[in-house]
């Protein structure tokens, strides 16, 4: 009886070891376990930093990339803008090339321009001073003074040549006006011997009238013969009185006959 008793106890004691051995092994294989899934979770731990890390990196070449294509549109945007500029550049230097080849022709002919003035200015003065003396005689010492004016301006080494052919120029212009316009003024001229205090009617260059003060003696500027002549005081007093007037501007111009000489032929 008892040894039943024990060999019962026996059997559940190395039950009880078996079991406890088995437990001890599962223990230790679920240790074993769990070590290598922490070891597992660090490389995926691990495999997410590194992802990570990579996709910083490769979002910063992306915006690095994206930075450097902006200003390359930029750098190629200012190059053909810089192209265009280079282009007008081009043309204005090339129009300026021809401007500056123009200037200097013309400097290389200002030295000969220069010599040959003052010969021309010597001749435009004897040529009007000629004229001048063929001319019907009015306002003759203020036409000699111009031409003296003109002379002392060519002789002054203080006046630049463009002011000395200036005043030749200026001087020209005046004898020319005097074609175009008509005047009256008062002077004291020689007539067969006698002076006369006379009023004087100039109609451009085609007749130089006189009448006295009092009216009682017309005369007009015989140029072929370079004396002054009586007219017919029935024919002509009225006439050249109007003249005087409408020259005077106290009468309104209106046709006039006066005595004029004929036109020459020119030679």
């Amino acid at each position: 009886m008892n040894n039943c008793r024990i060999t019962r106890l026996s059997k559940l004691f190395i039950a009880l070891l078996v079991s406890y051995s088995v437990s001890l092994a599962q223990a230790a294989e679920i240790l074993i376990n769990s070590d290598v899934i922490d070891q597992a979770m660090d490389v995926v731990s691990q495999k997410y930093q590194a992802s990570a890390e990579a996709q910083e990196e490769i979002t910063r070449l992306q915006n690095e990339t994206s930075s450097t294509f902006e200003e390359f549109k930029r750098a190629n945007d200012n190059l053909e803008s810089l192209l265009v500029l280079n282009a007008g550049y081009r043309k204005q230097i090339s129009i300026q090339e021809d401007q500056i080849a123009t200037l200097d022709e013309s400097i290389a002919g200002v030295e000969e321009v220069t010599r040959e003035i003052p010969l021309l200015m010597e001749k435009m003065l004897a040529s009007i001073e000629q004229y001048i003396d063929l001319d019907y005689p009015f306002h003759m010492d203020e036409r000699a003074g111009r031409i003296q004016f003109a002379r002392d301006a060519i002789d002054n080494p203080d006046v630049s040549i463009a002011e000395k052919f200036r005043q030749v120029l200026v001087m020209y212009q005046t004898e020319t006006s005097y074609g175009r316009t008509i005047e009256t003024y008062p002077e004291t001229i020689s007539v067969d011997g006698i002076d006369l205090d006379v009023n004087i009617a100039r109609i451009g260059r085609v007749a130089l009238l006189y009448q006295t003060t009092d009216r009682q003696q017309t005369g007009a500027w015989d140029n072929s013969n370079r004396s002054w002549v009586t007219l017919d005081p029935a024919e002509y007093r009225t006439a050249v009185q109007s003249a005087i007037r409408v020259a005077s501007q106290l009468d309104a111009p209106r046709i006039i006959e006066l005595p004029v000489l004929a036109p020459e032929a020119a030679q």
